[in-house]
């Protein structure tokens, strides 16, 4: 998989179907996969924070959530192919389990915000 670097910060260079790839190949081979998605603050504060910065670089993804991570990396000559957004992916995340029968589990979600999750999908 191919990286681009961006303040000492690796960012995969997906796009949104890559990215749900690479989980879907996870989940049907049943290894856990640890994935983040970072922007120009995150970026900032995990100059300062070793441990924020640690969480991020050991992930399996590291999506660009912001759009200031895609124009850096088009400044740094290394274009990323797109923004992969948090909501976003989770959203086609949600997708993918409905139409797979994926098992989900939403932490810290209000009961009333998972039923209509489940109305919706």
């Amino acid at each position: 998989m191919k990286r681009v670097t961006i303040c000492d910060i690796p960012v995969d260079s997906l796009t949104m179907s890559e990215t749900i790839g690479l989980i879907d190949d996870a989940i049907t081979d049943r290894k856990p996969i640890h994935h983040v998605v970072i922007n120009a603050a995150k970026v900032v504060n995990a100059q300062k924070d070793a441990a924020l910065k640690e969480s991020i670089v050991s992930c399996d993804i590291i999506n660009a959530d912001g759009q200031a991570i895609v124009w850096a990396s088009r400044f740094l000559g290394r274009p990323l192919p797109e923004r992969v957004a948090g909501i976003d992916l989770m959203e086609n995340l949600v997708k993918l389990a409905a139409a797979k029968k994926y098992r989900i589990f939403f932490l810290g979600a209000k009961e009333e915000v998972v039923k209509k999750v489940v109305e919706i999908y």
